[in-house]
């Protein structure tokens, strides 16, 4: 795992409940909406039997701590094995949307033209930065600020990048940060 990756945990109720083929097959389903994402945190998985006139058997949950919130999707069937795979088709379908509304939101708020600027100074170990604007401003980054292949470990004082800030409580924060424009004016 790279550094700043952050790892999912998934814990099952009643597992036996589940056929283990189905089981896995579940867990490599989930296991692969989190790869290469930080975003979900924590996959809780449960089956209780259930008195529903239609459907009866097995009713399947599957609730998710993700970044900003929670998902929760369920589905009861006759068959724990195929309220199981039913339910995760419908995780599936809510994490994407998730994800697309974040990426959404994202597009709207780097709409602007960026700002330029330098990195000030970079203090790896808290996990943020300072950037000095073409205006003048010094504009505090978090690393979470850092797009398009930007890391903290790898920022040089000097480095020309392009930012989008708001106001903060203790002055400008950068919204996103991310490598200048190729046809950037220099300092």
């Amino acid at each position: 795992m790279e550094e700043g990756e952050f790892a999912m945990e998934m814990h099952w109720v009643h597992p036996d409940v589940f056929d283990q083929r189905d089981r896995e097959a579940a867990e490599v389903r989930i296991e692969s909406l989190a790869e290469g994402h930080s975003d979900i945190i924590h996959v809780r998985v449960s089956a209780h039997k259930t008195a529903h006139h239609r459907h009866g058997g097995q009713e399947v949950h599957i609730t998710a701590q993700v970044r900003g919130g929670e998902i929760v999707a369920k589905r009861s069937r006759p068959d724990a094995g195929l309220a199981l795979n039913e339910t995760v088709d419908v995780f599936e379908r809510e994490v994407h949307k998730m994800r697309e509304r974040r990426t959404d939101r994202r597009d709207e708020r780097s709409a602007p033209p960026p700002e330029l600027g330098i990195i000030d100074r970079v203090l790896l170990d808290d996990g943020y930065g300072f950037i000095l604007t073409d205006g003048g401003d010094q504009v505090y980054f978090h690393r979470n600020a850092l797009r398009d292949g930007l890391a903290l470990d790898t920022l040089d004082e000097g480095q020309r990048v392009a930012l989008d800030f708001e106001p903060g409580d203790q002055g400008p924060q950068a919204i996103f940060v991310a490598p200048a424009p190729p046809d950037a004016p220099g300092v």
